[in-house]
């Protein structure tokens, strides 16, 4: 059992928390609100890449996501989320010793919750349950879960930053725990820079700088760590994992308060597949070339 520092942990939580952070100020003065309920789709196209130690690959993303959140009397804000994605890799003349994989599942909950101290200081704490494995092993065998809790203080209506700590326990018996920080600065009228988040290609923390130059458009560049472990169905319960840095570029259009989509084209660079054993002991890794990604977010409030 082993300690370390994984910014991939912080993308299974961060999106239920900067979905509600820019708003803490004004929650308390507003009317307690019914279920708010989100369904959002993405797909997400990864072009081939070529692995230092001979062949090339691709992956093919898709993601559905449930989330509905509702304010429980004047303090305190719950909601839940379901989301299931697969990732299709496609991988050709590969070298020897090096055994990839092929379709990944994916299924995660999470369970944001957020209290309102005062029109400063509001803690929040998401504890999550995620499951990942290839097909034809079992996604229990994938199971990670932890917690991550925080605050954030508004300095004024532009600016909110918060700290936040986190603890998990991943696949292979990883155990990490690691700080976090969220922010949401709004510089001018139209431009802000915040705690980036998505889904498919756009999954993950990171930094995101944002341009609204009309009131239905939005434009972004995002970039972040990102960091993914699964479970294999090779017989001997090994453990793949994916850890790149992709830098996106967006825009979105919202046509009214219920339909939005969002475009999104960039590369991911610094990219390194490994493989180890059941016990997370090194096996195999290959880093591999820059790829171009692509990619269609679209999301429904009800």
């Amino acid at each position: 059992m082993s300690f370390r520092f994984s910014p991939w942990l912080v993308r299974l939580c961060a999106l239920p928390l900067t979905l509600t952070l820019p708003f803490v100020a004004m929650a308390d003065s507003r009317p307690a609100p019914t279920w708010r309920n989100t369904l959002t789709a993405a797909y997400a196209w990864q072009g081939e890449s070529d692995l230092n130690g001979g062949g090339n690959f691709r992956v093919d993303r898709g993601v559905l996501e449930f989330k509905t959140s509702s304010r429980l009397g004047r303090r305190w804000f719950a909601g839940f989320s379901i989301g299931y994605g697969e990732d299709r890799y496609r991988f050709n003349d590969t070298a020897t010793g090096f055994s990839p994989w092929e379709g990944i599942r994916t299924l995660q909950f999470g369970l944001p919750l957020r209290y309102l101290v005062n029109s400063q200081w509001v803690f929040f704490g998401l504890p999550v349950l995620r499951y990942a494995a290839e097909d034809g092993a079992s996604l229990s065998d994938g199971r990670e879960y932890g917690v991550i809790a925080g605050a954030s203080y508004r300095f004024s209506d532009r600016l909110s930053v918060g700290p936040g700590l986190g603890g998990f326990r991943g696949i292979g018996d990883e155990d990490d725990l690691f700080p976090v920080l969220f922010i949401n600065w709004r510089m001018t009228d139209t431009l802000s820079l915040e705690t980036g988040r998505g889904l498919a290609a756009t999954r993950g923390p990171g930094l995101a700088l944002k341009w609204r130059p009309l009131d239905r458009w939005e434009f972004g560049l995002a970039a972040r760590y990102e960091k993914y472990r699964f479970r294999l169905a090779d017989g001997a319960g090994r453990i793949g994992q994916d850890k790149a840095v992709p830098v996106i570029a967006t825009a979105g259009w919202q046509s009214g308060p219920a339909f939005s989509v969002t475009a999104l084209a960039g590369v991911e660079s610094s990219g390194v597949l490994r493989l180890e054993n059941s016990n997370g002991a090194f096996i195999a890794e290959q880093s591999y070339s820059t790829a171009p990604i692509a990619g269609l977010v679209a999301s429904f409030q009800f």
